[in-house]
Protein backbone atom coordinates (compact mmCIF):
# COMPACT_ATOMS: atom_id res chain seq x y z
CA UNK A 1 0.00 0.00 0.00
CA UNK A 2 1.24 3.16 -1.23
CA UNK A 3 1.74 6.01 1.23
CA UNK A 4 -0.83 9.27 0.71
CA UNK A 5 0.88 11.98 -1.30
CA UNK A 6 0.36 15.34 -2.95
CA UNK A 7 2.12 16.59 -5.33
CA UNK A 8 2.92 20.09 -5.35
CA UNK A 9 1.45 21.62 -8.45
CA UNK A 10 4.12 24.57 -9.72
CA UNK A 11 2.92 28.18 -9.26
CA UNK A 12 3.49 30.63 -12.31
CA UNK A 13 3.41 34.49 -11.78
CA UNK A 14 5.64 37.81 -10.80
CA UNK A 15 6.41 38.90 -7.18
CA UNK A 16 5.69 42.11 -5.83
CA UNK A 17 9.20 43.26 -6.17
CA UNK A 18 9.07 42.61 -9.99
CA UNK A 19 5.59 44.54 -10.54
CA UNK A 20 6.47 47.66 -8.62
CA UNK A 21 9.96 47.78 -10.85
CA UNK A 22 7.72 47.23 -13.97
CA UNK A 23 5.19 50.45 -12.74
CA UNK A 24 8.39 52.47 -12.09
CA UNK A 25 9.56 51.99 -15.52
CA UNK A 26 6.43 52.42 -17.02
CA UNK A 27 6.09 55.83 -15.62
CA UNK A 28 9.50 57.04 -16.17
CA UNK A 29 8.71 56.49 -19.51
CA UNK A 30 4.96 58.44 -19.44
CA UNK A 31 6.61 61.04 -17.72
CA UNK A 32 9.28 61.41 -20.42
CA UNK A 33 6.30 60.79 -23.19
CA UNK A 34 4.33 63.76 -22.23
CA UNK A 35 7.39 65.95 -21.27
CA UNK A 36 8.37 65.12 -25.10
CA UNK A 37 4.76 66.07 -26.29
CA UNK A 38 4.63 69.25 -23.99
CA UNK A 39 7.93 70.20 -25.02
CA UNK A 40 7.09 69.74 -29.04
CA UNK A 41 3.98 71.64 -28.51
CA UNK A 42 5.72 74.78 -27.16
CA UNK A 43 8.39 74.48 -29.68
CA UNK A 44 5.73 74.51 -32.45
CA UNK A 45 3.71 77.62 -30.70
CA UNK A 46 7.28 79.58 -30.80
CA UNK A 47 7.93 78.75 -34.25
CA UNK A 48 4.84 78.98 -35.58
CA UNK A 49 3.91 82.56 -33.44
CA UNK A 50 7.51 84.11 -34.81
CA UNK A 51 7.02 82.89 -38.46
CA UNK A 52 3.96 84.54 -38.55
CA UNK A 53 4.71 87.30 -36.88
CA UNK A 54 7.95 87.90 -39.51
CA UNK A 55 4.67 87.19 -42.13
CA UNK A 56 2.92 90.53 -41.01
CA UNK A 57 6.09 92.41 -41.20
CA UNK A 58 6.87 91.37 -44.58
CA UNK A 59 3.02 92.22 -45.44
CA UNK A 60 3.96 95.83 -43.82
CA UNK A 61 6.72 96.44 -46.27
CA UNK A 62 5.36 94.90 -49.36
CA UNK A 63 1.98 97.56 -49.18
CA UNK A 64 4.50 100.66 -48.74
CA UNK A 65 6.40 99.66 -51.75
CA UNK A 66 2.96 98.78 -53.54
CA UNK A 67 1.50 101.93 -52.79
CA UNK A 68 4.76 104.08 -53.19
CA UNK A 69 3.66 105.20 -49.95
CA UNK A 70 4.39 109.07 -49.42
CA UNK A 71 6.03 110.43 -46.15
CA UNK A 72 3.28 109.85 -43.16
CA UNK A 73 1.72 107.81 -44.98
CA UNK A 74 4.13 104.30 -44.49
CA UNK A 75 3.09 101.23 -43.62
CA UNK A 76 4.86 100.04 -40.16
CA UNK A 77 4.87 97.33 -37.70
CA UNK A 78 4.85 98.01 -33.69
CA UNK A 79 5.61 95.98 -30.81
CA UNK A 80 5.16 97.43 -26.45
CA UNK A 81 7.87 96.35 -24.36
CA UNK A 82 9.20 93.37 -22.81
CA UNK A 83 6.46 90.90 -21.45
CA UNK A 84 3.95 92.18 -23.85
CA UNK A 85 1.87 89.78 -26.09
CA UNK A 86 -0.12 91.44 -28.89
CA UNK A 87 1.62 93.60 -31.37
CA UNK A 88 0.18 96.20 -33.94
CA UNK A 89 0.12 96.18 -37.73
CA UNK A 90 -0.81 99.39 -39.51
CA UNK A 91 -1.52 98.95 -43.86
CA UNK A 92 -3.45 98.62 -46.02
CA UNK A 93 -5.58 95.47 -45.58
CA UNK A 94 -7.53 95.34 -49.38
CA UNK A 95 -10.38 98.37 -48.19
CA UNK A 96 -7.84 101.44 -50.02
CA UNK A 97 -7.51 102.77 -46.45
CA UNK A 98 -4.49 102.43 -44.12
CA UNK A 99 -5.64 100.50 -40.72
CA UNK A 100 -4.47 99.17 -37.50
CA UNK A 101 -5.31 96.02 -36.22
CA UNK A 102 -4.01 94.07 -33.45
CA UNK A 103 -2.59 90.63 -33.15
CA UNK A 104 -1.62 88.01 -30.08
CA UNK A 105 1.05 85.68 -29.66
CA UNK A 106 -0.28 82.16 -28.78
CA UNK A 107 -0.65 81.65 -24.90
CA UNK A 108 3.20 81.01 -23.52
CA UNK A 109 5.09 83.73 -25.34
CA UNK A 110 6.01 87.04 -24.84
CA UNK A 111 8.24 89.54 -26.50
CA UNK A 112 11.51 90.16 -24.71
CA UNK A 113 12.88 92.94 -26.59
CA UNK A 114 12.11 96.75 -25.34
CA UNK A 115 9.06 98.41 -27.43
CA UNK A 116 9.87 99.25 -30.86
CA UNK A 117 8.31 101.00 -34.06
CA UNK A 118 9.11 99.65 -37.43
CA UNK A 119 8.02 102.04 -40.49
CA UNK A 120 9.05 101.22 -44.22
CA UNK A 121 9.48 103.66 -46.56
CA UNK A 122 8.19 103.16 -50.50
CA UNK A 123 11.59 101.23 -51.41
CA UNK A 124 10.88 98.70 -47.94
CA UNK A 125 13.63 100.30 -46.64
CA UNK A 126 13.84 100.81 -42.56
CA UNK A 127 16.01 103.60 -40.78
CA UNK A 128 17.79 100.91 -39.21
CA UNK A 129 18.13 97.30 -38.42
CA UNK A 130 16.30 95.47 -35.35
CA UNK A 131 15.92 92.58 -33.59
CA UNK A 132 12.40 91.23 -31.98
CA UNK A 133 12.94 87.98 -29.84
CA UNK A 134 9.71 86.28 -29.44
CA UNK A 135 10.57 84.00 -26.05
CA UNK A 136 8.93 81.06 -24.74
CA UNK A 137 8.09 80.82 -20.78
CA UNK A 138 7.98 76.93 -21.15
CA UNK A 139 11.31 76.59 -23.24
CA UNK A 140 12.99 79.44 -21.44
CA UNK A 141 14.18 80.47 -24.79
CA UNK A 142 13.99 83.24 -27.41
CA UNK A 143 13.51 83.06 -31.43
CA UNK A 144 14.86 86.06 -32.70
CA UNK A 145 13.23 87.75 -35.48
CA UNK A 146 15.77 90.06 -37.76
CA UNK A 147 14.86 93.00 -40.18
CA UNK A 148 17.68 94.43 -41.88
CA UNK A 149 18.07 98.13 -42.87
CA UNK A 150 17.34 96.83 -46.83
CA UNK A 151 14.29 95.09 -45.17
CA UNK A 152 14.99 91.75 -45.75
CA UNK A 153 13.14 89.45 -42.78
CA UNK A 154 14.50 86.23 -41.03
CA UNK A 155 13.80 83.99 -38.35
CA UNK A 156 16.14 82.04 -36.35
CA UNK A 157 19.06 83.59 -37.35
CA UNK A 158 20.47 86.33 -38.98
CA UNK A 159 21.51 86.40 -42.74
CA UNK A 160 22.39 89.89 -43.39
CA UNK A 161 24.36 91.59 -40.01
CA UNK A 162 24.19 95.51 -40.61
CA UNK A 163 26.38 95.76 -37.74
CA UNK A 164 29.20 93.67 -38.94
CA UNK A 165 29.34 95.71 -41.84
CA UNK A 166 32.07 98.41 -41.95
CA UNK A 167 30.90 102.41 -41.91
CA UNK A 168 31.55 103.20 -45.96
CA UNK A 169 33.82 106.55 -45.82
CA UNK A 170 32.69 108.97 -48.30
CA UNK A 171 35.38 110.90 -50.12
CA UNK A 172 35.08 114.93 -50.26
CA UNK A 173 35.27 116.28 -53.70
CA UNK A 174 36.34 119.36 -54.52
CA UNK A 175 36.92 121.62 -57.71
CA UNK A 176 33.21 120.82 -58.97
CA UNK A 177 32.12 124.54 -57.83
CA UNK A 178 32.83 127.83 -59.93
CA UNK A 179 34.04 129.81 -57.34
CA UNK A 180 35.37 132.87 -59.52
CA UNK A 181 33.77 136.23 -59.30
CA UNK A 182 31.21 137.17 -61.87
CA UNK A 183 31.37 140.06 -64.08
CA UNK A 184 28.99 142.50 -63.15
CA UNK A 185 26.17 143.97 -66.07
CA UNK A 186 25.95 147.56 -66.59
CA UNK A 187 22.73 148.88 -66.30
CA UNK A 188 21.26 151.95 -67.95
CA UNK A 189 21.38 154.91 -66.56
CA UNK A 190 18.18 156.70 -65.52
CA UNK A 191 17.52 160.59 -66.46
CA UNK A 192 17.63 160.94 -70.39
CA UNK A 193 14.65 160.06 -72.83
CA UNK A 194 14.89 158.13 -75.84
CA UNK A 195 15.89 161.26 -77.90
CA UNK A 196 19.02 161.68 -75.71
CA UNK A 197 17.70 164.75 -73.71
CA UNK A 198 16.52 164.88 -69.87
CA UNK A 199 14.22 163.78 -68.59
CA UNK A 200 12.05 165.85 -66.80
CA UNK A 201 11.92 166.11 -62.88
CA UNK A 202 8.60 165.83 -61.67
CA UNK A 203 7.27 168.86 -59.61
CA UNK A 204 7.02 167.62 -55.52
CA UNK A 205 3.13 168.50 -54.53
CA UNK A 206 3.77 171.34 -51.44
CA UNK A 207 2.81 169.75 -48.26
CA UNK A 208 -0.08 171.66 -46.04
CA UNK A 209 2.05 173.18 -42.75
CA UNK A 210 0.17 172.65 -39.49
CA UNK A 211 -0.72 176.23 -38.14
CA UNK A 212 0.65 176.04 -34.84
CA UNK A 213 -0.89 179.10 -33.31
CA UNK A 214 -3.46 176.74 -31.32
CA UNK A 215 -6.28 178.18 -28.41
CA UNK A 216 -5.17 177.17 -25.49
CA UNK A 217 -8.14 176.68 -23.31
CA UNK A 218 -6.64 177.68 -19.86
CA UNK A 219 -8.75 179.73 -17.85
CA UNK A 220 -5.82 182.43 -16.82
CA UNK A 221 -5.89 186.14 -16.99
CA UNK A 222 -2.29 186.90 -18.10
CA UNK A 223 -1.71 188.71 -21.86
CA UNK A 224 1.19 186.78 -23.30
CA UNK A 225 3.29 187.88 -26.41
CA UNK A 226 3.41 184.56 -28.18
CA UNK A 227 0.49 184.09 -31.09
CA UNK A 228 -1.62 181.74 -28.71
CA UNK A 229 -3.61 182.54 -26.47
CA UNK A 230 -3.48 179.80 -24.27
CA UNK A 231 -0.80 181.61 -21.51
CA UNK A 232 -2.79 181.40 -18.72
CA UNK A 233 -1.57 182.82 -15.12
CA UNK A 234 -3.82 180.50 -13.08
CA UNK A 235 -1.93 177.72 -10.86
CA UNK A 236 -2.80 173.89 -11.23
CA UNK A 237 -4.70 172.48 -8.71
CA UNK A 238 -2.16 170.51 -6.48
CA UNK A 239 -2.97 166.96 -6.25
CA UNK A 240 -3.06 165.08 -3.23
CA UNK A 241 0.19 162.62 -2.22
CA UNK A 242 -0.96 159.40 -1.48
CA UNK A 243 0.25 157.69 1.50
CA UNK A 244 1.63 154.42 0.87
CA UNK A 245 -0.04 151.06 2.63
CA UNK A 246 2.91 148.95 4.20
CA UNK A 247 2.76 145.56 2.38
CA UNK A 248 2.00 142.37 4.30
CA UNK A 249 5.67 140.14 4.72
CA UNK A 250 5.31 136.87 4.28
CA UNK A 251 6.27 134.72 7.15
CA UNK A 252 8.46 131.87 5.46
CA UNK A 253 7.10 128.11 6.00
CA UNK A 254 9.92 125.67 6.71
CA UNK A 255 11.14 124.07 4.68
CA UNK A 256 10.80 119.85 4.77
CA UNK A 257 13.99 117.87 4.90
CA UNK A 258 15.40 116.42 1.34
CA UNK A 259 13.40 113.26 0.14
CA UNK A 260 15.81 110.44 -0.80
CA UNK A 261 16.14 110.23 -4.70
CA UNK A 262 18.53 107.82 -7.01
CA UNK A 263 19.61 108.14 -10.72
CA UNK A 264 21.36 106.22 -13.20
CA UNK A 265 24.23 107.41 -14.99
CA UNK A 266 23.81 106.28 -18.45
CA UNK A 267 20.78 105.47 -20.94
CA UNK A 268 22.09 103.22 -23.52
CA UNK A 269 25.12 100.67 -23.74
CA UNK A 270 26.02 98.76 -26.65
CA UNK A 271 27.48 95.62 -26.22
CA UNK A 272 28.85 93.27 -29.04
CA UNK A 273 28.70 88.91 -28.76
CA UNK A 274 31.97 88.50 -30.82
CA UNK A 275 33.92 92.33 -30.03
CA UNK A 276 35.98 91.33 -26.57
CA UNK A 277 36.52 95.07 -26.22
CA UNK A 278 32.50 95.26 -25.71
CA UNK A 279 31.47 92.44 -24.23
CA UNK A 280 30.59 94.11 -20.83
CA UNK A 281 29.28 97.23 -19.96
CA UNK A 282 28.66 99.36 -16.51
CA UNK A 283 26.32 102.01 -15.20
CA UNK A 284 26.23 103.47 -12.06
CA UNK A 285 23.79 103.73 -9.57
CA UNK A 286 23.68 106.53 -6.71
CA UNK A 287 21.47 107.17 -3.79
CA UNK A 288 21.10 110.71 -2.60
CA UNK A 289 19.44 112.30 0.91
CA UNK A 290 18.98 108.86 2.12
CA UNK A 291 18.73 107.21 6.00
CA UNK A 292 19.83 103.86 6.85
CA UNK A 293 21.15 101.33 4.54
CA UNK A 294 20.00 100.17 0.86
CA UNK A 295 19.62 96.62 -1.04
CA UNK A 296 20.52 97.63 -4.39
CA UNK A 297 19.31 95.15 -7.34
CA UNK A 298 18.84 94.82 -10.94
CA UNK A 299 16.83 92.47 -13.78
CA UNK A 300 16.12 92.08 -17.50
CA UNK A 301 12.63 93.30 -17.70
CA UNK A 302 10.29 90.66 -19.03
CA UNK A 303 10.80 87.03 -18.92
CA UNK A 304 14.14 86.77 -20.93
CA UNK A 305 17.22 86.16 -19.18
CA UNK A 306 19.97 87.38 -22.32
CA UNK A 307 22.04 89.02 -20.51
CA UNK A 308 24.53 88.59 -17.18
CA UNK A 309 23.93 91.07 -14.49
CA UNK A 310 25.69 91.93 -11.12
CA UNK A 311 25.66 94.33 -8.71
CA UNK A 312 28.81 95.97 -6.68
CA UNK A 313 28.05 96.76 -3.85
CA UNK A 314 25.02 95.40 -3.66
CA UNK A 315 24.25 97.35 -0.09
CA UNK A 316 24.37 101.06 0.29
CA UNK A 317 24.84 102.20 4.01
CA UNK A 318 24.31 105.47 5.07
CA UNK A 319 21.58 107.01 2.67
CA UNK A 320 23.92 108.26 0.18
CA UNK A 321 26.37 106.01 -2.36
CA UNK A 322 26.84 104.28 -5.33
CA UNK A 323 26.63 100.51 -6.73
CA UNK A 324 28.26 99.78 -10.09
CA UNK A 325 25.58 97.82 -12.56
CA UNK A 326 27.82 95.35 -14.79
CA UNK A 327 26.21 93.77 -17.90
CA UNK A 328 27.68 90.97 -19.92
CA UNK A 329 26.47 89.93 -23.37
CA UNK A 330 25.42 85.90 -24.14
CA UNK A 331 26.32 84.33 -27.23
CA UNK A 332 23.62 83.01 -29.12
CA UNK A 333 21.11 84.41 -31.50
CA UNK A 334 18.35 84.61 -29.27
CA UNK A 335 20.51 86.77 -26.86
CA UNK A 336 20.70 90.03 -29.67
CA UNK A 337 18.19 92.82 -29.80
CA UNK A 338 18.06 95.76 -26.91
CA UNK A 339 17.17 94.72 -23.50
CA UNK A 340 15.67 96.82 -21.04
CA UNK A 341 17.56 96.64 -17.29
CA UNK A 342 15.53 98.05 -14.55
CA UNK A 343 17.60 99.17 -11.28
CA UNK A 344 16.25 99.46 -7.91
CA UNK A 345 16.74 100.00 -4.46
CA UNK A 346 15.19 98.43 -1.24
CA UNK A 347 13.80 100.30 0.70
CA UNK A 348 12.17 102.24 -1.91
CA UNK A 349 14.54 105.45 -3.20
CA UNK A 350 12.67 107.37 -5.43
CA UNK A 351 11.04 105.90 -8.57
CA UNK A 352 13.20 102.55 -9.86
CA UNK A 353 15.61 103.18 -12.76
CA UNK A 354 15.68 101.85 -15.99
CA UNK A 355 18.62 101.86 -19.18
CA UNK A 356 18.89 100.19 -22.77
CA UNK A 357 21.06 97.50 -23.72
CA UNK A 358 21.82 96.92 -27.35
CA UNK A 359 23.48 93.55 -28.20
CA UNK A 360 24.98 92.99 -31.56
CA UNK A 361 26.52 90.06 -32.89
Amino acid sequence: MKPNSRTTTQQRGFTLTQMLITLAIIAIVSTGGVLGIKTARAEFRLQNSARLFATYIEKARADSIRRHAATGQESYIETFGPGSTSYSVTMDYGSGLIETRTFDLESGLTFDTAAKRVTFDWRGRIAEAWVFQVHSDYLQRNLPVDVSGSGDITVGEQHFPDQLIPPVEIAEVSGDVDTSTPTPTPTPTPGFGGDGSPEATPTPTPTPTPNGNGNGNGNGNGNGNGNGNGNGNSSPTPTATPTPTPSVTPTPTPTPGAQCSSSISTSLINLSQSDATKKSGTATFTIASGSGSYTVSASQVGNGNSLSISVSPTRIEGGNGSSVITVTAKNGAGNRGSFIIQVSASPSCGSARQFTVSVSN
